[in-house]
């Protein structure tokens, strides 16, 4: 039997995959392999399962949690890939960078993908886990989803999907997002780039600029999680008027809850909680990933006492 080198002669091994993610933090990958399209994607990806070698695949990095020991197995990093634009619809395979995507988008005179601006990440990571600002989130622009499911590609509808609140059914089912037809509007150049530089200029405003995973912690979706609102007032010492005003849009912020409990600044090890986020555990001094777990598990602990309400990790796991 060949050997994974022979297969993908650009692997390498013993990787450090603290440069490949955007928390900056995590340990080796045992190979790491670099595909620049769906097809060195899906070479890399049969290469794995043929020799029962165990694998992951990552995009930017930008929503993971890599164990201190790393990873024993292939990791692929899928960046790169082809977009193309047909009428009001985007085709574009999954290791695109979003930023590209909006930016082909702007130019082509495409409103629909604005909210996107400024979230760090690719095609395929958006989608699996349905990125979303501002009111807005992909479940509203994609069609279909071609993905690679158990030895085979498929097409998958919105509906198939299942999309959720930073939720898709690959969440549940597993399946490698290969490409994603996108639907968009026909809009005014210039007034889209102008809200592109806008929401861009808002988000570096309100969001801490050190290593990070993004948001930690979901909102709580009001109407889909049961909670004691007595006793969340009560806890976070806020008077109906707050509350109200705090969940105008259905949602309960995490970063608000994090906030109003004093949490914000909380420091084990080498992170701490951002000043500007609540919902944001930044690595400012060398963190491992054990300071980051036991951060997560002391906020919910807190949050959880003095509320009631069970916190849900928005950030992915590896290597644990």
């Amino acid at each position: 039997m060949p050997n994974l080198k022979e297969l993908l002669p650009t692997v390498q091994e013993n990787v450090s995959l603290a440069e490949q993610c955007t928390y900056k933090l995590g340990g080796p990958a045992r190979y790491f392999y670099l595909a620049k399209s769906s097809e060195d994607l899906l070479k890399a990806i049969q290469a794995a399962t043929k020799l029962g070698i165990e694998y992951t695949v990552i995009g930017w990095g930008s929503n993971i949690l890599i164990a201190d020991l790393g990873y024993d197995g292939l990791v692929i990093k899928n960046l790169g890939g082809k977009l193309t634009a047909n009428g009001e619809e985007i085709i574009v395979e999954s290791g695109v960078d979003l930023s590209k995507l909006v930016d082909f988008a702007t130019k082509k005179g495409l409103t629909g993908l604005e909210f996107a601006s400024g979230i760090p990440g690719t095609v395929g990571g958006a989608v699996y886990g349905n990125a979303g600002a501002y009111g807005s989130s992909f479940s509203e622009i994609v069609t279909e989803v071609t993905v690679y499911q158990a030895g085979e590609i498929k097409k998958m509808s919105n509906r198939d999907m299942g999309f959720g609140y930073r939720h898709s059914i690959l969440k549940e089912k597993p399946a490698l997002v290969l490409s994603v037809i996108l639907k968009l509007k026909k809009g005014d150049q210039k007034e889209i780039a102008a809200k592109v530089r806008e929401i861009i200029k808002q988000r570096e405003a309100k969001l801490p600029s050190e290593p990070s995973c993004g948001c930690v912690f979901k909102n709580i979706e009001l109407d889909k999680v049961a909670i004691d609102k007595a006793k969340v007032i009560k806890g976070l010492d806020i008077s109906e008027e707050e509350w109200n005003e705090a969940t105008k849009y259905g949602k309960l912020s995490s970063g608000y809850i994090i906030d109003r409990l004093g949490l914000k600044d909380k420091k084990i090890g080498g992170c701490h909680i951002s000043s500007k986020h609540g919902a944001y555990i930044v690595n400012t001094e060398h963190a491992r990933a054990e300071h980051v777990i036991m951060l997560i598990s002391e906020v919910k602990m807190k949050v959880r006492n003095a509320t009631g309400i069970q916190l849900q990790e928005e950030v992915q796991y590896l290597g644990f």
